[in-house]
């Protein structure tokens, strides 16, 4: 290993499958992957088990005892005044102590973003927002926020969300005016709830952002706009059901199961996206799918490599002039 390498933090405890065979099996394919890269692993006595039988290098992880999982639906109050040796909450206290680079962690959305808020602290006049990297077709990506950090919006924390997804999507495709579009129901000007209307003209008059109108649902991956911008409760639906529906194709029996796996293109394997980032905290945070399995966390654990190594949050502020 380098003398210069780059740290990530894993919450091992986090999600709806969380298992520790799963969790130690990403941590050795993100290391083997990446051989610049350490790994902090906080959970159970049955991960660090499963992390011994993996027989990896010693010194490229370190596991710390942090068995409490925050139950997804805890109360704001709860989270914050108790679980102070869950692996979530240890996880984001080592991005702010400077010890990770990156928090990964496939736990509940309400007790992260709450924790990460609280412990990381806000970007100024930002709106925190989880936002995914979608498929657009072959070799084509849409970034979508938010997804679920904030289930009630305005039309001023839209604006905050296409500031915070045209700074990520510049800083990570050099793109230099990326399309900014708000889901909608109809792509009309005079269509949707004023909520809508109201951020698409706040984001039409902000001279930094490349306002692109309405997009709709049917067009969410049609590489139609680079930022798609909604609020929590409907993009985190939108995007569900859109797992859904290519969940029901791929488990298809017999002879209509082999012909669905063979029509469906590369780039729309579902667990090629995991990994939302939690954008504007004071740091950095990936949610990971409540139900990925392996192959999705170590996808997630790649994801936040690459967003350390292109150190993200400093290149966000400077789009944002913060």
């Amino acid at each position: 290993m380098t003398d210069k390498h780059i740290t990530l933090a894993l919450d091992g405890t986090g999600g709806d499958n969380a298992n520790a065979k799963s969790m130690a099996a990403a941590v050795r394919f993100a290391i083997v992957l990446h051989p610049d890269l350490k790994i902090l692993v906080f959970g159970s006595q049955k991960l660090k088990d499963a992390l011994d039988r993996e027989k990896m290098d010693k010194d490229r992880y370190e596991f710390y005892s942090a068995p409490e999982c925050i139950a997804q639906d805890e109360a704001p109050r709860k989270v914050l005044e108790g679980y102070r040796n869950s692996a979530m909450r240890k996880a984001i206290e080592a991005v702010a102590d400077g010890k990770a680079s990156v928090a990964i962690s496939s736990g509940g959305t309400g007790p992260l973003v709450v924790l990460s808020r609280h412990i990381l602290g806000v970007l100024p006049d930002m709106r925190p927002a989880l936002c995914a990297r979608i498929p657009g077709g072959k070799d084509k990506f849409s970034f979508m926020l938010d997804l679920g950090a904030n289930a009630v919006c305005n039309a001023k924390d839209l604006h905050s969300f296409a500031r915070l997804g045209h700074a990520a999507y510049k800083s990570i495709y050099n793109e230099n005016s990326p399309r900014v579009s708000i889901l909608n129901v109809g792509t009309e000007r005079n269509k949707g709830n004023a909520v809508v209307r109201g951020a698409r003209d706040l984001i039409e008059q902000d001279k930094m952002l490349n306002a692109y109108g309405f997009v709709e649902g049917d067009r969410l991956f049609t590489s139609d706009a680079d930022v798609i911008v909604t609020e929590g409760f409907t993009g985190n639906v939108a995007l569900k059901a859109a797992e859904g529906v290519a969940k029901l194709f791929l488990d298809r029996s017999g002879i209509k199961g082999v012909f669905s796996k063979l029509a469906r293109p590369d780039w729309l394997i579902p667990w090629q996206y995991n990994g939302s980032v939690l954008l504007g905290v004071q740091g950095l945070v990936i949610k990971g799918h409540g139900s990925a399995g392996a192959d999705a966390v170590g996808v997630a654990l790649h994801e936040a490599y690459n967003y350390a190594s292109m150190n993200l949050i400093n290149s966000i502020k400077k789009e944002l002039n913060i």
